[in-house]
């Protein structure tokens, strides 16, 4: 009797695209449904109302995509918020009473010098053998200790044709969100589809077998701090472009990093490493951003906005686990 054996199904792309896919839709119905909400609660729902979501999400956004380059490599990065407040304060210093073409010279030398000194900070890390948190904490307060030296108070300037420039008008959303999709795609899309960004997912999953299959492993986290902080470094040239002056406050470093780290987690980047895409975070980035505004119209003391932010990562994570779980399990 002959046996006849079949194999196995291929995997729909219908499938394919739900697994790795899925949790970006999402979250990008739940922002629809928050903006529809949004939209409901202002009577004159117009470009000003689209410009505040654009515009304040763009800085979160940013410090999402500069921490959800860490964590895919299998780190976290808890100066993100740091050297985004170094990059604010460094930038809105040097900007002060400077010509639209000396201010684009400093934005560009203040990027560059913020992805150096992440790149520095990673490499630290991978040298010393310290685990990220332990050095990027440390790093953390040095950050914002020389974001203070360098500008003691509240103060500084941002040229006003930049300003335009980046969040535009108080009722034109259109730049911030051109800024933003140009950044994605410029920085963001070509990483992930080089050596560097496909060994960045690989350290991410397994560093070991990374490594047995001849991935430089401290190159590679290196090379992902360098991105971060290229985010970093344009998360802080939006604050300056957005609130006019710089600010080395400590409260604000440390609110931007727990902002980031919610909206990868929203995002579905695995905390793990290795696992996940950045439009998510993008997007997660907005629905925070909207969280305060509508609770604002509901009665609701904004303030609450942090411990939903809090219930969302504890919630998030154990959903993403019993997930994984029933992944592993099958």
């Amino acid at each position: 009797m002959t046996t006849v054996t079949t194999a196995p199904e291929p995997t729909s792309r219908a499938a394919r695209f739900r697994q790795q896919n899925g949790w970006v839709v999402g979250v990008a119905v739940l922002l629809l449904v928050m903006i529809l909400v949004r939209y409901t609660q202002v009577e004159n729902f117009g470009g000003f109302e689209l410009r505040a979501l654009t515009a304040g999400s763009l800085m979160l956004a940013l410090l999402a995509l500069a921490q959800g380059v860490v964590v895919i490599s299998g780190g976290i990065n808890l100066a993100v918020g740091a050297l985004m407040v170094l990059a604010n304060c460094v930038s809105a210093w040097l900007m002060e009473d400077a010509s639209f073409g000396a201010s684009i010279a400093v934005a560009l030398g203040t990027v560059v010098g913020i992805a150096l000194l992440s790149g520095l900070m990673g490499w630290v890390i991978t040298v010393s053998g310290l685990p990220d948190i332990v050095v990027t904490l440390a790093l953390h307060f040095a950050f914002v200790g020389l974001a203070l030296l360098i500008l003691g108070g509240p103060g500084g300037a941002a040229n006003p044709e930049l300003s335009r420039l980046i969040v535009g008008g108080f009722s034109n959303p259109w730049p911030s969100l051109l800024w933003l999709t140009v950044i994605f795609c410029l920085v963001w899309i070509p990483f992930r589809r080089s050596r560097a960004g496909i060994a960045t997912y690989a350290i991410g999953s397994d560093r070991q077998a990374a490594f047995l299959a001849g991935v430089v492993v401290r190159r590679t986290r290196v090379q992902a701090y360098v991105v971060s902080g290229v985010f970093a470094g344009l998360a802080g040239l939006v604050t300056t472009a957005l609130l006019g002056s710089g600010s080395p406050q400590e409260s604000i470093a440390l609110g931007a990093l727990l902002g980031s780290v919610a909206a990868v987690v929203l995002g579905g980047v695995a905390l793990s490493g290795g696992r996940g895409q950045l439009l998510g975070p993008v997007l997660a980035a907005f629905v925070l951003t909207l969280i305060p505004p509508i609770l604002l119209s509901m009665g609701i003391n904004p303030n609450v906005a942090v411990l939903l932010e809090g219930l969302v990562i504890i919630g998030v994570v154990m959903l993403g686990g019993l997930l994984e779980l029933r992944r592993r399990t099958r």
